[in-house]
């Protein structure tokens, strides 16, 4: 335990603002004991006055004895339920005759008859049966089988054949058949691009570079009947050229060239030889 001399600083200081803080407190009281007391103010008068005379009468009004009976507002007359419908008659039941009891006929005796040495016994005959009637055949049956209907032929009548789709006239008969109709049209034209497309795309690799995309290469080739090349295909034209990729534009067209002699033969519609015999397809990188 440390004594008073050997305080620290902090120790020191603590205890001076103790000392001055005790002075002080007891310097406010001192000066609070000094103080003049302010006088309480004394409390106002209440100034009370007495009625010299008092009325006799009263003059609040005579409350009523009776109580009022309350009144309820009028009512519209409830109307009454509707009459609720008479049960329909029931038929009383009728009463069977009882069966009537089954008479059963006795049969008549028979006479013993003793057949004589000479008489010879002969079996009677089984009685027959009675025979039932056969069924009557059903509709189903008694209908005949359909047959394979056959061109008839009538007297002032057109007479239509069974090749008349084929194109087969049936008046002169002869074995010389017509030709079919073949209309070609916009859907025709769209149906038939879309299939040499379909069977040139799977042998169709565009190449690879800068700006190579942008490249569209025309080839022109002639078919046979059978769908087979007639020659050797030919680049016709070709747009999307650029200095950038002027090293793929004689790739891009061999590459076609090879598609198209890789999808040969052809398999297109035989009636539209005249419409495909001539084809320029366009190959880019979309196809």
């Amino acid at each position: 335990m440390t004594g008073a001399g050997h305080l620290t600083r902090e120790e020191r200081l603590g205890l001076a603002i103790a000392a001055v803080a005790h002075v002080a407190l007891f310097a406010a009281l001192w000066l609070h004991d000094k103080a003049p007391s302010v006088p309480l103010a004394e409390p106002e008068a209440i100034t009370v006055s007495l009625a010299d005379e008092v009325s006799l009468q009263s003059t609040a009004p005579d409350p009523s004895l009776a109580a009022q009976a309350a009144v309820a507002p009028e009512l519209a007359p409830v109307p009454a339920p509707p009459p609720a419908p008479a049960p329909e008659p029931q038929p009383e039941p009728v009463a069977e005759p009882p069966p009537r009891p089954v008479e059963r006929t006795r049969p008549a005796p028979r006479p013993s008859a003793r057949p004589s040495p000479r008489s010879s016994a002969r079996p009677s005959p089984a009685p027959s049966r009675q025979a039932r009637p056969s069924p009557a055949p059903s509709r189903a049956a008694a209908r005949p089988a359909p047959q394979p209907s056959r061109p008839t032929e009538r007297a002032g009548g057109s007479r239509i054949g069974a090749d008349f789709l084929a194109g087969t006239s049936a008046g002169d008969r002869n074995e010389q058949s017509g030709t079919p109709a073949a209309a070609f049209g916009a859907a025709e034209a769209a149906s038939l691009n879309s299939a040499i497309s379909r069977q040139i795309r799977p042998h169709w690799s565009a190449p690879q570079g800068v700006d190579a995309e942008q490249l569209v290469t025309m080839v022109r080739f002639r078919l046979n009947r059978d769908g087979s090349l007639n020659g050797r295909p030919s680049c016709v034209s070709q747009t999307g050229k650029t200095a950038a990729n002027a090293p793929q534009v004689e790739l891009h067209c061999e590459r076609a060239i090879r598609a198209v002699q890789l999808a040969a033969p052809f398999d297109l519609p035989a009636e539209f030889y005249t419409r495909w015999q001539l084809v320029t397809s366009r190959f880019d990188r979309r196809l």
